[in-house]
């Protein structure tokens, strides 16, 4: 980015906040932030960061260029990002039908139009496969719109009434291109990159993001839901040897399914060895609750389609099976149910 741009960050938690700080610290955006819950706060007092990693906010609270409440109120011009930080919960909303009032900004008459990058920091795999679809469908977006993702390796949280973001440790966010259409969307791509790194982040574009994405699901879909089943923190579930056991078989099947949705030569980064890698990364005395534990404690619907759904999706279409994941789908499918008909 040769200057400063526009771009849209749609949720504005811990994730979405820090990142839209970085861009608007590097000097290269101008953030329009969409956040509901948030917005009084937001939009009176700022925010404060106490990031180990991007630093801290020394001039008081930081305000982006613009704060609106909906993604309505903020399709009023185009923008060369829309960096979608929501829970993915298709359940509720479907990434078409949160984004689609921005589409429609992306289809000019001019043929040097520019292009218009979305940018998923979701969990999950198969997190792009609607969007992608109602691209191709609708208006020729597929022509205007490069699609990108992200894995964020990074603890972050909104305390003090969400006035304040701390950020705790390392943090990498690895980010790729999925190549859908003509669009090669490198360029996009690096230029983002390089506007987070200017800012203080670890921000790392990868040619294969789908094997990225499986290597973060393979915590997710084991560490998270048995957290989430047990209701019980990472330590906890490390403390018993049945609990490790456990973990290593589920990953060992989303491993399968993903050696098997992948190219022969992505598969070779996810060798047998990970697994071990994985818990043994993890401290036995860790107090952590993932998300979706979190989620379902606050009363609020969890990242179950995305973390576990994709995987069986998955699996179905490569004809592996996975039976520990679809014991693990029902459990949290039927406590999803519940947390829905109570919202």
């Amino acid at each position: 980015m040769a200057e400063a741009v526009d771009v849209c960050v749609v949720g504005f938690g811990a994730i979405g906040a820090l990142y839209a700080w970085a861009l608007e610290r590097s000097g290269k955006a101008r953030v329009t932030a969409v956040c509901r819950s948030n917005h009084d706060v937001l939009h009176d007092l700022g925010l404060e960061f106490h990031s180990d990693k991007l630093g801290r906010t020394t001039d008081g609270p930081w305000r982006p260029y613009r704060v609106v409440r909906t993604v309505e109120d903020a399709a009023d011009r185009t923008y060369a990002y829309i960096l979608c930080a929501t829970k993915c919960i298709p359940e509720v909303l479907t990434t078409p039908s949160l984004l689609s009032p921005l589409l429609p900004n992306t289809t000019q008459p001019e043929t040097n139009s520019p292009v218009t990058t979305i940018v998923l920091l979701q969990n999950g795999v198969g997190i792009e496969d609607d969007l992608i679809a109602y691209l191709n469908a609708t208006n020729d977006l597929d022509k205007k719109v490069v699609v990108v993702s992200g894995c964020a390796w990074v603890d972050t949280t909104a305390v003090d009434g969400g006035k304040k973001i701390t950020q705790f440790g390392t943090e990498r966010l690895v980010l790729g291109v999925h190549k859908y259409s003509a669009l090669d969307g490198q360029q996009e791509l690096r230029e983002f990159c390089d506007a987070l790194i200017l800012a203080g982040s670890d921000a790392v574009p990868v040619e294969d993001i789908d094997a990225a994405r499986w290597r973060k699901v393979l915590w997710n879909a084991s560490f998270s839901t048995l957290c989430t089943l047990t209701r019980t923190t990472v330590g906890h579930v490390l403390s018993l040897p049945t609990g490790r056991a456990e973990l290593a078989s589920i990953m060992h099947e989303v491993l399968a399914v993903a050696r098997a949705s992948l190219s022969p030569h992505s598969a070779l980064s996810l060798p047998d060895t990970v697994v071990q890698e994985i818990i043994a990364h993890e401290n036995p005395e860790s107090v952590f609750k993932p998300s979706m534990l979190v989620d379902l404690e606050a009363g609020r619907p969890m990242e179950v389609e995305a973390i576990v759904g994709g995987v069986l999706k998955r699996a179905k279409n490569v004809g592996v099976q996975v039976p520990k994941l679809e014991l693990i789908y029902a459990g949290l499918s039927l406590i999803q149910k519940e947390l829905l008909e109570k919202k």
